[in-house]
């Protein structure tokens, strides 16, 4: 009795010891193309960067800079259109994308050609419905897993209802943020006038997956429902007296393709994976690139065209009794980057 105690002990240690963080020897292996190559149909130039890869344990975020190579959009109907390199790696595409064409990304370089399928151009999305609830989100100081550096974060997590006739009811999201505060200063006596600053921050986010919105799977509904958008804490406090005046949201929505929903899709299951045993394998992303002339050969990256729309809103939050202000904004102001305006409202300036 006192060994099968033993042995079953034993064999709860293992079992117990399967969602161990895992810690695989990586090999060296030689630099692959990376091609970061994200067309805008909305835009009169692009560009498409060329890299070659870093090694796993590398401290680099890209490798060095491909200006070498040959790379040539090329329509349905066979025409092509090179693109010249400009700077560290990337190439300028100076043309208005067809809406009705469709295109594909050839790149020829060091004796071997790179080709994708061919991708059409997705309708120009829009939003139906854009609304907030009130959450508190948990953030890990320095992505520590020790509970004692969480801290809880008080916000509007916005959310989206989209419902379109489009073929292709694939989307991406982005967005940046602008912070609006300010500030007095008493002058010298004796007039002791007094000036009011008006001051505004942009602030991206960082890091984190890629934020993409597909119909539900196995569902003949086209219609997306409450898909998360992004998070907007109460107010960004300071040491210096400035008073918070309000966010306001800058959020963009591209259309996609079912291949760059796909590529998408792959990355953030790993971006997520814990390195457990039971997380998704670490492998290469669907990819609609691949090397015509050596099957052995890959290339990193996705083409991909995309049409977008902009929508902005202003964000406040009031009290816990009065909750929170969410309203569109019309006017799609420019926003010059982060600066005050002394005794003078910016005229891009939301107020409750």
């Amino acid at each position: 009795m006192k060994h099968i105690f033993t042995y079953g002990f034993l064999l709860f240690i293992l079992l117990a010891g399967c969602e161990d963080i895992y810690r695989p020897d990586i090999d060296e292996v030689d630099n692959v193309l990376v091609a970061d190559a994200r067309i805008s149909a909305d835009e009169n130039i692009n560009y498409i960067n060329l890299y070659e890869s870093v090694g796993y344990y590398e401290n680099a975020s890209t490798g060095p800079a491909v200006t070498t190579a040959t790379v040539t959009l090329i329509d349905n109907n066979g025409e092509a259109h090179q693109l010249p390199h400009y700077s560290q790696g990337q190439y300028v595409l100076n043309l208005t994308i067809d809406p009705e064409k469709q295109y594909k990304l050839k790149i020829e370089y060091d004796g071997d050609v790179y080709e994708s399928t061919f991708e059409q151009v997705p309708q120009k999305p829009s939003l139906d419905t854009v609304y907030g609830i009130e959450e508190t989100l948990v953030q890990l100081a320095g992505g520590d897993n020790d509970v004692d550096n969480a801290r809880e974060v008080e916000g509007v997590r916005l959310y989206a209802d989209i419902s379109s006739n489009e073929e292709m009811p694939y989307y991406r999201f982005t967005t940046h943020y602008v912070l609006q505060y300010s500030y007095s200063v008493a002058g010298d006596p004796p007039m002791a006038m007094i000036d009011y600053y008006f001051g505004w921050k942009h602030v991206y986010p960082q890091g984190g997956s890629f934020n993409i919105a597909s119909p539900p799977e196995y569902s003949t509904s086209i219609e997306i429902k409450k898909h998360p958008l992004f998070f907007v804490q109460n107010s960004r406090r300071d040491s210096v007296g400035h008073h918070f005046e309000g966010w306001i949201v800058i959020l963009y929505q591209h259309g996609i393709t079912e291949n760059s929903h796909g590529y998408y899709d792959d990355l953030n299951k790993q971006l997520d994976a814990e390195g457990k045993i039971f997380d998704p394998l670490y492998v290469q992303a669907r990819s609609n690139m691949e090397c015509t002339t050596n099957s052995k050969h890959i290339i990193l990256g996705n083409f991909e065209i995309s049409s977008s729309n902009e929508t902005r809103y202003y964000v406040r939050y009031i009290s816990e009794k009065n909750g929170f202000i969410l309203r569109p904004i019309h006017e799609l102001y420019d926003i010059p980057p982060s600066n005050e305006m002394k005794n003078m409202v910016p005229e891009f300036w939301q107020y409750p």
